[in-house]
């Protein structure tokens, strides 16, 4: 797909809000894969099809080179910094956008413990672009590390609505991205930006189509152990949270008070995800026969 200057924006994209609008060049989707620089690159991802999006590999200790390489017979451009979270790997990605004036169609940032091909990846990027999807994520496979089982996949469906997915491979239009590289600044890990910060972006864009999809399934493998117990900037990850959290009422309350008396943000700000004790009996009875019709077919 070629690059093509952008014109003038339209009232309701959030590119009218960026700097030297008239300057972004909207690109096709980057897909960043976070990568240690030391071992094989997308050593997680099958490499079964040709890319229909440009490859980006984050590695986050800062060994390598940044530009343009031929890895593994995979044409990418290479990002390098030390970083301690996701919350940086946005960061860099944003400003490097910003540096080159890009828009992409969509921007995905997946963790390097994600097993998926390319050939998925390209499937979820036409769902995306067909179905006019805002924000989105491919399902997780049951045997997956995951803090939120919400996000197993359900074979029978295709889409599920939700209000966030988690940071563990969120796929971005690509001016929601862009529109809130401001208020990635200062974030280290990615505590908190999930459930509050992108909803509140997408809320405040009207980029607001959010969902989990069913018909693209990936598996999480973190790698045994846990990172800092508090960051360099002397928080630890809940403390992020709740920074982000309280940053995110602050923006709503600037920008669409209106906002505050919304359902969206009682589920969100509000109840969080705090369950029942009938919902927690339901999701487990769900659970359990989802698997046995899993089993079935």
């Amino acid at each position: 797909m070629q690059a093509k200057t952008a014109g003038q924006p339209a009232a309701q994209d959030p590119v009218a809000a960026l700097p030297r609008a008239g300057n972004w060049v909207r690109t096709r989707s980057q897909v960043l894969v976070c990568w240690d620089g030391l071992s094989e690159p997308w050593s997680r991802i099958q490499l079964d099809a040709p890319a229909d999006f440009d490859w980006i590999l984050f590695d986050t200790s800062g060994r390598q080179a940044a530009g343009q390489r031929q890895l593994r017979g995979q044409s990418c451009r290479v990002l390098s910094a030390e970083v301690e979270g996701k919350g940086q790997v946005y960061q860099a990605l944003a400003d490097h956008l910003a540096a080159n004036s890009e828009v992409p169609d969509y921007v995905a940032l997946i963790d390097a413990a994600v097993l998926l091909s390319t050939s998925s990846i390209n499937r979820l990027l036409h769902l995306a672009a067909s179905e006019g999807l805002d924000v989105c994520a491919p399902a997780l496979s049951h045997d997956s590390s995951c803090a939120h089982r919400w996000s197993l996949r359900q074979a029978s469906l295709m889409f599920r609505e939700l209000d966030w997915v988690e940071m563990t491979m969120p796929f971005y239009r690509g001016s929601l991205f862009m529109a809130g590289r401001e208020q990635y600044r200062g974030h280290v890990s990615s505590a908190g930006m999930d459930c509050y910060l992108m909803p509140t972006l997408q809320q405040l864009t009207g980029l607001k189509r959010c969902v989990l999809v069913d018909a693209v399934m990936a598996c999480h493998r973190p790698p045994a152990g846990q990172g800092p117990q508090v960051y360099r900037n002397g928080r630890s990850a809940g403390e992020e949270a709740a920074a982000v959290k309280a940053h995110c009422i602050a923006l709503i309350q600037s920008r669409q008070p209106e906002l505050l008396q919304s359902e969206w943000f009682r589920r969100l700000f509000e109840q969080g995800p705090a369950r029942s004790r009938w919902q927690q009996v339901k999701d487990g009875l769900g659970r359990r026969l989802r698997r046995w019709l899993e089993a079935s077919t």
